[in-house]
C-alpha cells in the first residue's frame, strides 16, 4: 500500500467522493435511456462498471480515513440555497462509519449486478431493470455520504423512488404493482416525519450539517438541557426529543419497524435481486445508519433512546413470530429482515453503536446470501416459492445449499460465525449498558432479544430444513438445476464475507476491532451518555455506574446463553421437521386452527390497517370525490355557473331580437319612465 498512501489519495478524494454517486447514475441514465439499442452485454458493462467503480472509489475512501492523515474528507460541491441564514450546501463527506456504509452498498451491490446478469437474462425489460438498480445505487450513495440532513433526504427520497419502481417492476401484474404502490405509500408516512425532524433542528439549532450539529451538541450540559429552549413552554432537551422522535418516525418507515413495516413482506413481488438488494443490505438500513450519524444528539435524549430500543425489541419479536408459519420462503426471508432490523435498532438504543453496524454489516453479507439463494432455487424451480413442495435440493444444488447452510448457521447465532458476534454484542450492549432514566429498558429489551433470537433460529432452520432436506414434497416430476458462475460466484464470495467477518467481532482484552475501529466515530456520542448518566446518578442519588465491558471475559456469560439458545431453536426445528416430531405441526393446525391462522396470516395486521385507516379514508376519499369534486365544484360551481350564465343569456335574447320598432319603443318608454321620475 506504499504507492497509496505517496498519491496522497485524501487530496483527490475531495473532489472524487461526488463520483461514486455519478457513476451509477451515469449508468441508470444511459441504461435507461439507450438500453433497448445497447444489447444485453452492453447492458450488463455499464451497470456493472459503474457500481464497481463506485467500489473502488469507496474502498479507496476507506483506507485513506482509516490509516492516512485524515479522519474525514469532504467534498464540496456546490451552494445549494438557504433557509432564511440557514445556508443548505450540496456537498458529501465520507469518515469510517460512511465509508463502511459505502463499501457495503457498493460491494454487495456489485455482487448483486453480477447474480443479475443470469437471473434476469431472459427478462425482456432488462435495460430497465439495470437502470433502476443503478439508480438505486446512487440514491443510496447520496444518503449515505451526505454532509447533512438535507442531502440524505434527497437520498432517502431517491431510494423510495427507486425501490418502487423495482417492487413494481413486473407491472402487469395488478399484485405486483400495487406492492410497489404500498410501499411508496408508507414509506411517505415516515417521510413526512423525517421532514418534521430536520425542521425542529433548523429552529432549535440553526443548521442541519452533521459536524456542526455535532460540535452544537458537544457544547450542551446537564443543565442547559433542562433550560427553556428556542419553543415556548419546551425545554431544550425535550425539543431534542422531539426532534430524535420525528426522525425515527422515518426511521420505522424506511427500515421496516412497528407500526410502518408492513410495506416490506409485500415488497418480495420484485425480483429476487432486487430483494436482496434493497431489502437485505441497504435500503432498509438508511433508518439505522441515520440514528448511528445522529448518535450525539440522540444521546442527549433518555427518553427517544428508550423508544427506538423498545420498538426495535418489539418488532425483532413480532417479526420473528409472523415468520413462524410462513411458506414462501421469500417472505420468511422478509420477516426476517424485519426482525434482525429490529435487533440493530435494540442496538442504537442502548447506546451499543458500533453492535448496531456490526450486525448491519454482518447481516448485509448473510442476508444477501440467503435472498440471492432463494434466487437461485427459484430459478431451478421455475419460479416456485412454497417450501412445502421443495425438500431434498441438496443433492441437486450443492453450491446453494452449502452457501445457504453457512448463511442460516451466521444469521441464527451459531459459533463461530460472524452473526454469532454482531447479534450477542447486541444482546450484551442491551443488558449490561445501565439506562438509569428508564432502568427497566436493558432488561426488558434483554429478554424479549433472547426471545426472538430463539424464533430466529427455529424458523430459519425450519426453512433450511423443509428446502434441501429429507425428501421432495411436491414437483417431483421436475429435476432442480444449479445456476452459472454468475450465480454462484457471488453466493461464494458473500457467505465467505459472513464466515470471515467475524474477526472484526472477537471480544479481545482492549474491545472487539470492529468497536475500536469506530471509536472515534461515536467519541461524541459517548461523551454525551455519560454526561446524561451523571445527571441521573445526580438526581437519584446514586453513584456514577461504570461504562460497560466488552472483553471476553465480560462477554463469556451471554455468548453461553446466546449459543444455548440457538442450538435450542436448531434442535426444536429439526425435530419437528426431520425427527421424530415431524407429524405435529398439522397435528398443532388441526388441533388449533384459529391460533395457526394467525400465525399464517401475520396476526391480521393488514386486515386490521384495512379496517382502521386504509378503508375510511378510501371513503373519505370517494365521498370527497363525488360529493365535493364532482357534484358540488363541477356541476355546482363550474357547470352551475355556466347553465345561469345560459339562462340570463336566454332571458335577454327575448330583448335583443334585433326587431329595431320594438328597440324604438322600448327607448322611447324607457325616456319616459326617466322623465317621469326625475320631473314628477
Amino acid at each position: 500500500m506504499e504507492w497509496l498512501s505517496a498519491m496522497n489519495p485524501a487530496e483527490g478524494l475531495q473532489d472524487a467522493l461526488r463520483w461514486i454517486v455519478l457513476f451509477p447514475l451515469f449508468g441508470a441514465a444511459v441504461n435507461g435511456l439507450l438500453g433497448k439499442r445497447l444489447g444485453r452485454a452492453n447492458v450488463h458493462l455499464v451497470a456493472c462498471g459503474a457500481v464497481f467503480a463506485s467500489f473502488v472509489i469507496s474502498a479507496i475512501a476507506l483506507y485513506t480515513v482509516s490509516f492516512g492523515d485524515v479522519s474525514r474528507i469532504t467534498d464540496q460541491w456546490w451552494r445549494w440555497f438557504s433557509i432564511g441564514n440557514v445556508p443548505v450546501e450540496m456537498s458529501l463527506t465520507i469518515d469510517r462509519l460512511s465509508a463502511v456504509m459505502m463499501c457495503v452498498v457498493t460491494g454487495v451491490g456489485f455482487l448483486i449486478h453480477i447474480f443479475s446478469t443470469e437471473y434476469m437474462s431472459h427478462d425482456e425489460g432488462y435495460w430497465r431493470y439495470f437502470a433502476y438498480l443503478n439508480l438505486f445505487v446512487a440514491a443510496m450513495s447520496l444518503l449515505v455520504l451526505g454532509s447533512n440532513l438535507l442531502v440524505m433526504f434527497v437520498g432517502w427520497e431517491g431510494v423510495g423512488l427507486a425501490s418502487y419502481l423495482l417492487i413494481g417492476f413486473w407491472y402487469t401484474d395488478d399484485a405486483k404493482a400495487f406492492a410497489g404502490r404500498k410501499a411508496f405509500v408508507v414509506n411517505r408516512v415516515g417521510d413526512f416525519g423525517f421532514l418534521l425532524g430536520i425542521f425542529t433542528l433548523v429552529g432549535l439549532f440553526g443548521t442541519i450539517e452533521f459536524e456542526q450539529l455535532k460540535a452544537l451538541s458537544a457544547s450542551i450540559t446537564p443543565d442547559t438541557v433542562l433550560e427553556a429552549g428556542i419553543f415556548s413552554g419546551w425545554t431544550l432537551g425535550a425539543a431534542i426529543t422531539m426532534a430524535c422522535l420525528f426522525l425515527f418516525l422515518g426511521a420505522t418507515g424506511k427500515s421496516a419497524q412497528l407500526p410502518l413495516y408492513v410495506w416490506l413482506p409485500d415488497a418480495m413481488a420484485g425480483p429476487t435481486p432486487v430483494s436482496a438488494l434493497i431489502h437485505a443490505a441497504t435500503m432498509v438500513t438508511a433508518g439505522v445508519y441515520m440514528v448511528a450519524r445522529l448518535s450525539f444528539l440522540y444521546a442527549w435524549s433518555p427518553t427517544a433512546m428508550a423508544t427506538v430500543a423498545v420498538v426495535g425489541a418489539l418488532t425483532a419479536i413480532f417479526a420473528a413470530l409472523m415468520a413462524y408459519a410462513q411458506n414462501d420462503i421469500k417472505k420468511v426471508l422478509a420477516y426476517s429482515t424485519v426482525s434482525q432490523l429490529g435487533f440493530m435498532f435494540i442496538g442504537v438504543g442502548v447506546g451499543a453503536w458500533w453492535a448496531a453496524i456490526y450486525h448491519l454489516v454482518t447481516h448485509a453479507f448473510f442476508k444477501a446470501c440467503l435472498f440471492l439463494g432463494s434466487g437461485s432455487v427459484m430459478h431451478a424451480m421455475r419460479d416456485e416459492t412454497d417450501i412445502r413442495l421443495f425438500g431434498g435440493l441438496r443433492k441437486e444444488m450443492w453450491h446453494t445449499w452449502a452457501t445457504f447452510g453457512i448463511s442460516t448457521i451466521a444469521i441464527t447465532g451459531v459459533l463461530p460465525l460472524s452473526g454469532f458476534f454482531s447479534k450477542d454484542a447486541i444482546l450484551h450492549g442491551a443488558h449490561a449498558n445501565p439506562n438509569l432514566f428508564f432502568p427497566w429498558v436493558p432488561t426488558f429489551t434483554y429478554a424479549i432479544g433472547l426471545v426472538a433470537a430463539l424464533s430466529t433460529s427455529f424458523y430459519m432452520w425450519r426453512m433450511f430444513n423443509l428446502t434441501f432436506h429429507g425428501e421432495r414434497r411436491g414437483m417431483l416430476e421436475h429435476r432442480a438445476h444449479e445456476g452459472g458462475n454468475a450465480m454462484v460466484g457471488p453466493l461464494w464470495v458473500l457467505a465467505g464475507l459472513a464466515v470471515g467477518s467475524l474477526v472484526w467481532g472477537l471480544p479481545l482484552s482492549g474491545g472487539a476491532r470492529f468497536e475500536n475501529f469506530l471509536k472515534p466515530v461515536f467519541r461524541a456520542a459517548d461523551e454525551n451518555i455519560a454526561r446524561m448518566t451523571a445527571l441521573g446518578a445526580q438526581k437519584l442519588g446514586v453513584p456514577v455506574p461504570p461504562p460497560p465491558a466488552h472483553d471476553f471475559a465480560a462477554m463469556l456469560p451471554g455468548y453461553l446463553i446466546a449459543l444455548v439458545v440457538a442450538l435450542i431453536g436448531f434442535g426444536i426445528a429439526w425435530y419437528l421437521y426431520l425427527g421424530p416430531g415431524k407429524d405435529i405441526p398439522a397435528k398443532i393446525a388441526q388441533g388449533a386452527p384459529a391460533l395457526y391462522r394467525a400465525f399464517a396470516n401475520k396476526f391480521y395486521v393488514d386486515e386490521f390497517y384495512q379496517a382502521v385507516i386504509v378503508a375510511p379514508l378510501s371513503a373519505t376519499a370517494r365521498f370527497l370525490w363525488r360529493v365535493v369534486d364532482a357534484f358540488a365544484i363541477d356541476k355546482l360551481v363550474v357547470n352551475g355557473s355556466a347553465v345561469l350564465t345560459g339562462w340570463i343569456a336566454q332571458l335577454f335574447r327575448y330583448f335583443q331580437d334585433g326587431n329595431v320598432q320594438r328597440y324604438a319603443v322600448v327607448m322611447a318608454v324607457s325616456a319616459v319612465v326617466i322623465l317621469w321620475i326625475f320631473l314628477g
